[in-house]
């Protein structure tokens, strides 16, 4: 296998680099990345051994892919599927890439801020390697990974109600563009897999998707936002249904 992705199950950029790897039916070898303790395999892996370094990250023969958008035009162009960004829509698939990043890094830290006062949470995000028995005495390596977090993407001092009126505002946004159709544009594109993405650190979909255990299913849940945008809950779960298809990892 000469394509390897390292990912994190539940982030929506990771989400977004495997739908369109397996839109076009793209074979590729998945490895969960943990931050701070798979950190140098992933550098092994990719070669680089300075510089920032994270997940999603797509590893070639040719080269290094190292974010969700790279990742989806490397498939486009090396897959024979229909295309998620068409040629003559670059402009419009890149403005919702960035649209929808700015909810999915304002549900980041409100994910993030939930684990930290959620101690089953912090439990459950223990790697499954560790023993079942030990992880009590492990949990402060949680509290540390939610640290690593705060401090890498610099959200230590972030307030959480004006991170969740930035994912509000991009929400509306989709609803606006979507008026009820399947699609946002005449056909499946990668915007609608941006803006389903939105919705993992709202109401994650289901474990056939985002394997979750239970706390962080409820961590990663904000009602408020789920029940006011259910409309927009149920047309990710129905696009699932229709799009996400099989994963073509190994």
């Amino acid at each position: 296998m000469d394509i390897r992705l390292f990912g994190i199950r539940y982030s929506p950029w990771t989400g977004q680099a495997r739908w369109a790897l397996d839109h076009h039916i793209i074979r590729y070898r998945y490895t969960e990345h943990i931050p701070m303790i798979t950190n140098a395999l992933m550098r092994l892996a990719a070669r680089r051994f300075t510089g920032k370094l994270s997940a999603p990250l797509l590893i070639t023969p040719e080269r290094v892919y190292d974010d969700s958008w790279q990742i989806v035009t490397y498939a486009d162009r090396t897959g024979h599927r229909e295309k998620l960004i068409p040629l003559d829509m670059v402009d419009e698939m890149r403005s919702w890439h960035e649209t929808c990043d700015i909810a999915n890094k304002a549900n980041r830290i409100i994910a993030t801020d939930a684990t930290a006062h959620n101690e089953e949470a912090k439990r459950e995000n223990l790697p499954d390697f560790f023993p079942e028995f030990s992880k009590n005495v492990l949990t402060p390596l949680a509290d540390l990974g939610v640290a690593y977090l705060g401090m890498k993407y610099d959200f230590r001092h972030s307030i959480i109600a004006e991170e969740k009126k930035k994912t509000r505002e991009v929400l509306n946004k989709i609803r606006k563009a979507l008026g009820g159709k399947r699609f946002i544009y005449d056909r499946f594109t990668y915007a609608d897999i941006t803006a389903a993405g939105t919705l993992n650190f709202v109401r994650p979909p289901n474990d056939r998707y985002v394997q979750l255990k239970p706390a962080m299913r409820e961590v990663f849940t904000q009602n408020d936002l789920a029940t006011e945008f259910a409309d927009l809950v149920e047309w990710r779960d129905q696009l699932f249904a229709d799009k996400r298809g099989d994963s073509h990892a190994v």
